[in-house]
């Protein structure tokens, strides 16, 4: 696993977390190459999907694996951990869940369950144990199927959205509920929506600046409301705040008239309403009002020209101070926007 890259960093979600998710390694097109887990590659779609369905904020969950590297095979294609792989990284698994200290832990397949037999024993099978709540570890053991794709022969799709479901009313009983936000009510704008609007006031836009776009939309309304807009799981990465809702291979699967090119190395998105698409994602108020006030400031800008007012918002700036006092590399790091 020496070509590797070793994913544990706080991309994996809330240090309070009540929920932690144990997958079995990073994906060679996923984790491996995004550096946040369960994210960029299909097992990272359905993850989020089923996340999604369930009502389980990600932001208020912690995301990682049995084994931190990617196995691959002698072709460089991701392989299953061996037994001793999953023995050498037992202790790193049980030393995050001592210090998390999560109310719940989900296995999602088959190695996932495995590893926790080193970290403290049971006989638990995914086959008959599959969504059923155990005391293990002074805590509940949910065993889960993967959400990759190979999974889904053995594990619909459809049995894997009530599956997550059974993880939130888990989470209910045990009398800590997910942390409420601030809201009014508990469901959020809804993130496709914004970003139908952003298409549609922009003849086209690249990739780099759609999440800018995004990140701005979210930091000006939370100025305003001093709570966020969208349940959407924002990170800091070298360029910028960059969303996983908003990858690529996700808006294209939500958005069937979506046209991406690829110009110069860059993403570039078309969107467009004809006579056969109705056009009901226009958004009137004040969000309406916001989206369209900060399309008109930031939309004709350059990227390095956005990319710089993104970095003088408040919560860029504090990560700035912080790397700068601390000598810390924050990179990855879920952006709080009370972080001043």
């Amino acid at each position: 696993m020496d070509g590797s890259q070793r994913v544990l960093n706080r991309s994996g979600g809330s240090l309070n977390a009540d929920i932690m998710f144990v997958g079995e390694a990073p994906g060679r097109l996923g984790a491996d190459s995004s550096g946040i887990p369960f994210h960029g590659d299909k097992s990272g779609h359905n993850f989020e999907e089923l996340l999604d369905f369930a009502q389980i904020d990600r932001s208020k969950i912690f995301v990682t694996n049995s084994v931190l590297c990617n196995p691959k095979d002698e072709t460089g294609n991701n392989s299953t951990p061996t037994k001793q792989e999953i023995q050498n990284c037992a202790s790193n698994l049980a030393d995050q869940i001592k210090i998390l200290n999560p109310r719940i832990v989900v296995t999602l397949g088959a190695v996932a369950l495995e590893s926790t037999k080193y970290i403290n024993q049971h006989n638990l099978v995914l086959r008959e144990s599959v969504r059923t709540a155990n005391d293990w570890f002074n805590r509940l053991l949910i065993p889960l199927y993967h959400p990759g794709q190979r999974a889904m022969l053995h594990r619909s799709f459809a049995n894997q959205r009530s599956d997550y479901q059974f993880v939130f009313e888990q989470l209910k009983k045990i009398n800590k509920p997910l942390k409420k936000t601030n809201s009014i009510g508990s469901i959020k704008y809804d993130i496709l929506a914004i970003i139908k609007e952003i298409l549609l006031n922009q003849s086209s836009i690249d990739y780099f600046k759609l999440h800018k776009l995004f990140y701005l939309i979210e930091y000006n309304y939370y100025k305003l409301h001093n709570t966020r807009l969208t349940n959407a799981y924002i990170v800091r990465q070298k360029d910028g705040p960059y969303c996983t809702d908003l990858h690529f291979q996700k808006l294209k699967k939500a958005l069937p008239e979506l046209q991406i090119r690829q110009i110069n190395g860059n993403l570039i998105f078309n969107y467009t309403i004809d006579i056969f698409t109705t056009n009901d994602t226009h958004i009137e108020g004040e969000v309406g009002n916001i989206i369209k006030e900060t399309i008109k400031k930031y939309g004709n800008m350059s990227n390095s020209e956005i990319k710089t007012k993104v970095y003088l918002t408040d919560p860029m700036k504090a990560f700035l101070r912080l790397e700068k006092n601390e000598k810390v590399n924050l990179y990855n790091v879920p952006i709080q926007f009370n972080l001043t």
